[in-house]
């Protein structure tokens, strides 16, 4: 993902109010909390990737419907291993450590903001039980999955942002 595609928005402002808005319609309207936020991000990088893509599918509702990490929150680490992560095995913990930075700043964040990383105690309820998925997204729980997956993608999106500052400053 070239950071370069980033000196088109106004701002770091306008670019984060863009992440959140698409990644939240993208969740809103068709689901998959993973891909939302990875689509989002392929959008405003102008990029086609199938295979990452697909690569998030397995991750809604908190790892296969597990109810276990949000699917957000993944879709979020794998966009900063697209631009972060390390190129090659032989890059050693040394590849590793350089993309790690920037994907625990976002699980902190996360933490801090939701208190828990996992999808069930965020939505209170287990979204592989149909009868339990359909009471919580007619009481409003697709509008609190979106807000969420909004929020990974605002947050994602100031990390890229300053990265790419931070490029141009070198």
């Amino acid at each position: 993902m070239d950071l370069g595609r980033l000196e088109g928005y106004a701002s770091r402002d306008a670019f984060v109010a863009t992440v959140r808005k698409k990644a939240y319609d993208y969740d809103f309207n068709c689901h998959g909390c993973s891909q939302a936020v990875v689509q989002c991000f392929l959008d405003v990088f102008g990029e086609e990737n199938p295979v990452l893509f697909r690569a998030a599918s397995p991750f809604a509702a908190g790892m296969s419907m597990t109810g276990h990490n949000c699917g957000a929150l993944i879709g979020g680490l794998m966009v900063l291993g697209a631009v972060f992560g390390r190129n090659a095995m032989d890059e050693g913990v040394e590849g590793i450590v350089d993309g790690i930075r920037p994907a625990r700043r976002l699980v902190r964040h996360f933490q801090g903001r939701f208190g828990t990383v996992n999808c069930r105690d965020l939505t209170q309820t287990d979204l592989a039980d149909p009868v339990k998925a359909d009471a919580y997204f007619a009481a409003g729980g697709l509008e609190r999955c979106a807000a969420v997956t909004g929020e990974v993608a605002a947050f994602v999106g100031g990390l890229l942002y300053d990265e790419m500052q931070q490029r141009k400053a070198r």
